[in-house]
């Protein structure tokens, strides 16, 4: 499978008439870390996860934006992750998506060996430099005075709750495809990226024959179910009343022995 495809974006300014613009999709490198953290602040800027989370973004732009490049190209530095960013010609990335394999099925065990054990090496060391500079930036700068401590802890405790009780306890989503993220600039929405960035883990999980797996808000879930996919069941109840909806989505390919057509 190619891991570039070629789609069409329709740009629109307040001062030019729209045209079209052509935007690429290719895989991520780990340079493209600190793009894909960008793009992923701006998106996700004023949702009220992250209005909760990050109460002070505005007054400390560069802690918040700081948070979002770390987990980026941590997350590229996986074996077990594939980056997908979406690109003008000039090279500007306007979405990312960023997909993890889980599970130790035959799909999960081939894409670790492919990668090679030279390749798991140099990730590991990369990963490693890089959770030094980021110690060393934070040891610089301090804390992130973006975010509200108890709200990132509280965060962290429901996200513990729901992958247990959604996913760690049925043994059938163990062998699955995760979307870890997936943005777009606010001003490029609508106009099929999010799509065909999908569209590269969806075909990865028909060849593996395993379901994908996410987490959607509200604002999100409709976007989801218009590509097939299904909600599984709703976040715990403070992180339901927060995000006013969303929950455990997930994308079975033909066949799936484990398909389920809605809500359980």
């Amino acid at each position: 499978m190619s891991l570039t495809t070629t789609g069409k974006a329709t740009l629109t300014t307040s001062n030019t008439p729209p045209r079209k613009e052509e935007f690429t999709i290719r895989r991520a490198t780990f340079t493209d870390g600190p793009a894909i953290g960008r793009v992923a602040a701006i998106t996700y800027n004023n949702t009220p996860l992250t209005s909760w989370l990050s109460p002070r973004r505005e007054k400390y732009p560069a802690a918040y934006e700081r948070g979002f490049i770390e987990r980026a190209t941590t997350r590229i530095l996986s074996p077990r992750n594939e980056t997908y960013v979406a690109c003008l010609a000039s090279g500007e990335i306007i979405g990312a998506a960023q997909f993890q394999r889980e599970g130790d099925d035959a799909g999960a065990r081939k894409m670790i060996r492919e990668v090679g054990v030279v390749g798991r090496v140099w990730m590991w060391v990369l990963g490693c430099l890089f959770w030094v500079y980021f110690k060393l930036y934070w040891l610089v700068n301090g804390p992130d005075r973006s975010a509200d401590p108890e709200a990132v802890k509280t965060f962290s405790e429901w996200c513990t709750v729901d992958r247990e009780k959604h996913w760690d306890s049925y043994e059938e989503r163990a062998d699955r495809w995760h979307a870890l993220s997936v943005v777009v600039l606010p001003g490029w929405q609508g106009r099929g990226i999010g799509k065909r960035l999908m569209a590269e883990v969806m075909r990865k999980a028909e060849r593996d024959g395993v379901l994908v797996g996410l987490e959607s808000s509200a604002g999100g879930e409709a976007f989801y179910k218009r590509l097939g996919f299904v909600l599984l069941s709703r976040f715990s109840d403070d992180a339901h009343a927060l995000e006013g909806g969303g929950g455990e989505m997930a994308w079975y390919p033909e066949g799936h022995k484990d398909k389920t057509d809605g809500e359980i």
